[in-house]
C-alpha cells in the first residue's frame, strides 16, 4: 500500500460510513412504525437486519479510521490490520489505540498509559467483532447460531443475536461512534484536538452509556406510543 492507496480508501469509506449511517436511519424508522403497528415479527426481521447494517458500519468506521491521511504510517496500518485479522476486530482498535498514543509528544510520562488503559476498558466493553454476529447472519443462522465447524450450537453468539433489539444496537452505535471520535482525535490531531477534547469526549460517552444502561426495548415501545397517543389527542383539540 503506498500513500495514494491509503487515501482512496479512506475516501471510499468515508462515502460508505455516510451512506450506511443513512441506512441505519431509515430502518430505525421503520422498526418504529412497525412498532406502532405491534407487527412483532417484521420488527424482528428488521432488527436483525439493523444489526447487519451495525456491523458493516462497524467495520467501515474502524477502516475509515486507521486509513486516516497524515495519520498512522503505511507500516502502522499493515501492523494494525493484520492484529484485526488474526486476532479479532477488538484487537485491532486496542493495536491502533497502542500505536496513534506514540504520536502524542511533549507530555508526562503518565498521559500515555493511562489514556491507553482507559481506552482499553472501553473497548473491551463496548468493542465487539462485528463480524461474527454478520457472518452467522449471512450465512443462514438466523435465530441459532452454530460453531465454526457447523457441528454444533454456539450458545453465546446464540444469545448475543436473540439480545438484538433497536434499543441495544443503538447503545453500541452511540460507544461506536463516541470511541470513534476520540481515537481520530488521537490520529489526527495528536497534539492539538487529542489534548483538548480527550477528557469531555470521554465523561460524555460514560454518562451517555450510563443513561443508556436503563433504557429498555419496553421503555421505548411506551415512549412511541405515548408520543402517538399525544399527536393523536393534539389533532382532535385542533378541530
Amino acid at each position: 500500500m503506498n500513500e495514494q492507496q491509503r487515501e482512496d480508501v479512506f475516501h471510499a469509506q468515508t462515502q460508505n460510513v455516510r451512506g450506511l449511517e443513512t441506512a441505519w436511519a431509515h430502518l430505525n424508522r421503520q422498526i418504529n412504525a412497525l412498532i406502532l403497528q405491534k407487527n412483532n415479527k417484521s420488527v424482528e426481521v428488521t432488527t436483525k437486519l439493523l444489526a447487519v447494517i451495525y456491523c458493516a458500519l462497524a467495520e467501515s468506521k474502524f477502516s475509515k479510521l486507521i486509513h486516516t491521511p497524515n495519520g498512522l504510517s503505511i507500516h502502522e496500518i499493515i501492523q494494525v490490520k493484520h492484529v484485526a485479522s488474526t486476532q479479532g476486530v477488538k484487537f485491532g482498535w486496542l493495536k491502533c489505540s497502542e500505536l496513534a498514543l506514540q504520536r502524542v509528544a511533549g507530555v508526562r510520562s503518565s498521559h500515555g498509559p493511562n489514556v491507553f488503559q482507559k481506552l482499553s476498558r472501553l473497548i473491551e466493553q463496548f468493542i465487539f467483532d462485528p463480524s461474527l454476529v454478520r457472518n452467522k447472519l449471512a450465512h443462514g443462522q438466523w435465530s441459532v447460531a452454530l460453531n465454526r465447524d457447523n457441528t454444533a450450537v454456539n450458545s453465546d453468539i446464540t444469545k448475543e443475536i436473540g439480545e438484538h433489539t433497536v434499543v441495544e444496537l443503538y447503545r453500541r452505535k452511540c460507544a461506536l461512534d463516541q470511541l470513534a471520535i476520540i481515537l481520530e482525535d488521537i490520529v489526527e490531531s495528536p497534539n492539538k484536538a487529542h489534548h483538548r477534547d480527550f477528557w469531555l469526549h470521554l465523561v460524555k460517552l460514560e454518562e451517555d452509556q450510563k443513561e443508556l444502561a436503563t433504557w429498555t426495548f419496553e421503555k421505548k415501545v411506551e415512549q412511541l406510543f405515548a408520543k402517538k397517543s399525544y399527536a393523536v389527542n393534539s389533532a382532535k383539540a385542533n378541530v
